[in-house]
């Protein structure tokens, strides 16, 4: 061991005479809570800045989530708005409505249009449906603010004349008398064979759809093939069209008393001019294409379902977007016949006229998030952007009210202009928009042109 020099020892002995102590780097007690106390505020800071940040994440998330939901539901109807009516009766010819009968369903008698709407009123049947029930929900809102938007169609142009026959005419040489009475009061119906010179394109067991000349319009009818009896005036054969859950009970004459009063009254005279298109017996070649609203769930969902217009059954279902609280529409009509330049006058689906020809369908979807913002509060109402200035109630959009389960959530507007291409008939009316516009759902204002979103917050 090396030596301690004298000068260290000597250092070190005057300092312990002199009761001096070695002094110990370290912390005192007091410096130490400082520390403790610091470091654990600048933790709930950071956890603080942390946890807004992954709720706003996560707000930003599921807003990105509904609003692309929503404008995937918005492109979804644009397309089945816009095939509305094709194919609807035949090729030729399209019905301006379409009556069908079923005695099993929670409404017998079902008028069948290119498009058409009802409102989702509590405990009342959903359209097209069996017997289903919109539920019994309690909600501020105006019965405008839900509806239900059916369209009919053929999906596919090409099953659609594979699977049907050409329109022929149903005319007795001029003779109203089927194989038992006049034809308006039964359930048979004359063909000539003058015409036909056979039932070739009429088959047995098949459904076809009746198109009527009335006022206003080809009004046509559903109607069962059950058998093709031969009459016994001058030799014609006839539909019959019973027993069947599909034809009334008096036939022609019951479904008379169903036709809109502004299509005239059904006659013998009626019939013999009218022209009948076989639809085959494959359930998809004519289709019902229903949306609707469903709030049975923890959160309301849009749906949609399709429906077999030959035998009312349900094809399909499916939930299209989540947190869709209103969906509305709007028809830019004019009058039957009316020529270009004839302004559009925009009305809810209850004031549409049977005289009136749809040239356009102004839809608005209100979206909610999921989940509560606690920092955030709604606002008392939430605007629904009108397609045009100056339209009142009960012809204009209604402002969305948020329920007191809402008062935290963030909502978002979206709506989009559909030309009804199929609806036309080839004529250029002014104001009615060209094309399928593609949805949009941008934040803080409303996109031009035929589509845009607006955030309520």
């Amino acid at each position: 061991m090396k030596p301690m020099r004298n000068s260290t020892f000597r250092s070190q002995a005057r300092n312990l005479a002199l009761g001096r102590n070695f002094r110990v780097a370290g912390l005192t007690l007091v410096e130490m809570l400082v520390a403790l106390a610091v470091g654990a505020i600048l933790s709930v800071a950071i956890l603080i800045v942390l946890s807004f940040g992954v709720r706003q994440d996560s707000n930003t998330s599921e807003a990105t989530m509904l609003n692309d939901d929503a404008r995937a539901a918005l492109t979804l109807l644009t397309r089945d708005l816009a095939s509305a009516g094709f194919m609807f009766g035949s090729a030729q010819a399209q019905c301006a409505v379409s009556l069908t009968y079923n005695s099993g369903a929670a409404y017998t008698y079902t008028m069948l249009q290119p498009v058409f709407a009802a409102s989702q009123a509590a405990g009342q049947a959903l359209p097209i449906s069996g017997n289903a029930n919109y539920p019994t929900a309690a909600n501020t809102n105006s019965g405008l603010i839900a509806q239900s938007l059916v369209m009919t169609q053929a999906p596919d142009a090409p099953d659609f004349i594979a699977n049907t026959s050409a329109p022929i005419y149903v005319v007795q040489y001029g003779s109203p008398t089927s194989g038992t009475g006049t034809a308006v009061t039964t359930t048979q119906l004359p063909i000539s064979t003058l015409q036909l010179n056979s039932t070739t394109g009429i088959r047995q067991g098949d459904t076809a759809i009746l198109q009527v000349p009335m006022n206003g319009g080809n009004v046509c009818m559903r109607i069962p093939i059950v058998s093709i009896p031969t009459g016994s005036t001058n030799g014609a054969t006839y539909i019959s069209s019973t027993p069947s859950i599909y034809m009334p009970t008096n036939g022609y004459q019951d479904f008379a008393a169903n036709i809109p009063g502004d299509f005239g009254s059904l006659t013998a005279s009626n019939l013999l001019h009218s022209r009948i298109v076989d639809l085959g017996s494959q359930p998809s070649t004519l289709e019902a294409i229903r949306y609707w609203i469903d709030n049975t769930q923890t959160y309301p969902v849009l749906m949609r379902a399709t429906y077999s217009v030959l035998t009312d059954a349900q094809v399909s279902q499916q939930a299209i977007a989540p947190g869709v609280v209103s969906l509305q529409a709007l028809y830019g009509t004019v009058p039957q016949g009316s020529g270009v330049g004839t302004a559009i006058v925009w009305k809810t689906w209850g004031n549409v006229l049977d005289t009136d020809q749809v040239m356009t369908v102004d839809l608005a979807l209100v979206v909610r998030s999921l989940h509560d913002d606690p920092s955030y509060t709604a606002p008392a109402q939430i605007a629904v952007p009108q397609p045009q200035g100056g339209l009142v109630a009960p012809d204009a959009f209604v402002n969305y009210i948020p329920q007191p389960n809402e008062t935290h959530r963030h909502f978002a507007v979206f709506t989009s202009e559909i030309a009804m291409r199929n609806l036309q008939n080839g004529a250029q009316q002014s104001g009615a928009s060209g094309g399928s516009p593609t949805s949009g759902g941008t934040s803080g204002g409303t996109s031009g042109g035929t589509s845009g979103g607006t955030s309520g917050g």
